[in-house]
């Protein structure tokens, strides 16, 4: 990044609209100088509360996972993996030491968690064994205007109420400081770019390093602000303003795994006046994979497998796996302790698991993978070219080249991700306004779509010649 030298996030990361909203610097700053907040967009950023901070601090800015110079995913992983015996290493997971795939067999925990119930079973069982005496993870609210947050829990019970996925932004500050604040032994489950400025804050906190026992990870493809699930109310024929529930993985006996439903929940006062379910392919598909809503720092992230996570969890989409309605799970194990606690529960029966191919696992997230590290150098560029701040990411594992198609494409996703979010706010959250003002946005990417696929025949008439005249 630039040689300026900045203060803290705020001018840095906050200005340049790369906040994840974590609350890492929130929590860490020594002066209070610092709280987390929606913006307009629905989005988590930090804004200052206090005087200016001294220049010898900078705290904040060390912890940021989108600021943080010194360290990437590969020296925190490896001053934190390489030395374990029989740890293994590719450049898209980063460590493991083994890969699994299964479910948990435990009542309650595979229908309703995200995929095989996995991370509801880790979670439960840390508890259970008393590895840990509290688990940081992601609850529902019924507060308006916010409606998952990050909740410490004690008893395994609680977990329960804490399960399926949640595509909705959260922050960590109030958690965080509790754990500062109050001895005892700490569990955090959360996404990539939440576990590596948990961290670079246990790095730079002994209380932080000695209470935080186990950081557990989540594969990520990308974060949506509010105006995602306001967006997939307002699909399913509701009124976002009034959205007071939303449910983010639905899962029918008469669907395929992939095509989960999305459950919202709208309210006037205390009477509930709308409850309805939309599923994957009834419209949720292309907002996803076309990147509405989704965070700019998204756009400069590099790691899917949250490489400096004791254990990551992710769905298993694979063709053999995803046709079971119930799901899968895969877990990547870089923790001995947890390879044991996962071994046991296999030999007592609270969980189904076999070996799975590290290329078996890419394989399963090659679609995120396409975009976090296929695309990367192309934002970049994008960026540059628009006079934008990027952040310093490890684009050496990132592909060299973009078809000239595909760039198109890439161009246009780019618009999408940070034309949505203004776009829904001025369409006032109506689903048919926002339509009409963003259809422009539509006919230039579909455009690009069939440009990409149109330049993509030659090379694939080519590719039959050769083998036709091998044969």
């Amino acid at each position: 990044m630039s040689v300026r030298n900045w203060d803290d996030v705020c001018e840095k990361v906050v200005v340049n609209n790369l906040c994840i909203g974590c609350g890492l610097c929130a929590s860490i700053c020594p002066h209070n100088n610092l709280r987390i907040e929606f913006n307009e967009l629905g989005e988590y950023i930090a804004l200052k509360q206090g005087e200016k901070c001294p220049d010898s601090c900078k705290l904040c800015l060390k912890v940021c996972p989108f600021a943080a110079e010194d360290q990437d995913e590969d020296t925190l992983g490896n001053e934190l993996f390489s030395n374990v015996s029989g740890m293994k290493h590719t450049p898209e997971t980063g460590y493991y030491l083994d890969s699994l795939i299964g479910y948990s067999t435990i009542g309650g925990h595979r229908e309703n968690g995200a995929s095989g119930g996995m991370a509801t079973w880790m979670l439960e069982t840390l508890l259970k064994e008393n590895m840990v005496d509290y688990v940081a993870c992601v609850s529902p609210t019924q507060e308006a205007g916010r409606l998952f947050k990050y909740v410490l829990v004690s008893e395994p019970e609680q977990v329960r109420s804490c399960s399926r996925s949640c595509y909705y932004p959260v922050e960590m500050s109030e958690v965080i400081k509790h754990i500062l604040s109050n001895e005892g032994r700490y569990a955090i489950i959360g996404l990539p770019c939440f576990c590596k400025a948990i961290r670079l804050a246990m790095q730079l906190s002994p209380k932080l390093r000695g209470r935080v026992k186990f950081v557990l990870g989540l594969t990520c493809g990308q974060t949506k602000s509010k105006s995602f699930a306001e967006y997939i109310c307002a699909l399913g024929g509701g009124d976002p303003d009034c959205l007071r529930q939303f449910t983010f993985r639905i899962k029918d006996s008469g669907r395929p795994a992939a095509d989960f439903g999305m459950k919202s929940v709208c309210r006037a006062g205390t009477k509930q006046v709308y409850e309805n379910v939309v599923f994957w392919t009834e419209g949720i598909a292309p907002i996803w994979c076309n990147r509405y809503f989704t965070l700019n720092s998204c756009n400069f992230c590099d790691d899917l497998f949250a490489e400096v996570a004791d254990v990551c969890f992710m769905d298993a989409w694979l063709p053999e796996y995803s046709s079971d309605w119930r799901g899968h799970s895969i877990v990547l194990v870089r923790s001995e302790r947890l390879w044991s606690l996962f071994k046991s529960s296999v030999e007592e029966g609270s969980l189904f698991l076999k070996n799975s191919n590290i290329r078996d696992v890419i394989l399963s997230q090659q679609g995120g993978l396409n975009i976090k590290r296929g695309e990367m150098r192309e934002r970049y560029h994008l960026a540059k070219k628009a006079g934008q701040l990027v952040p310093k990411k490890r684009i050496h594992l990132c592909h060299s080249r973009v078809s000239f198609g595909r760039k198109r494409v890439v161009k246009m996703t780019w618009i999408i991700s940070e034309k949505s979010g203004k776009e829904w706010i001025l369409a006032k959250k109506q689903l048919p306004d926002f339509h009409t003002r963003f259809e422009p946005y539509i006919i230039h990417f579909r455009r690009a779509e069939l440009f990409d696929r149109v330049s993509r025949v030659p090379k694939g008439i080519v590719r039959r010649l050769r083998r036709v005249l091998r044969v």
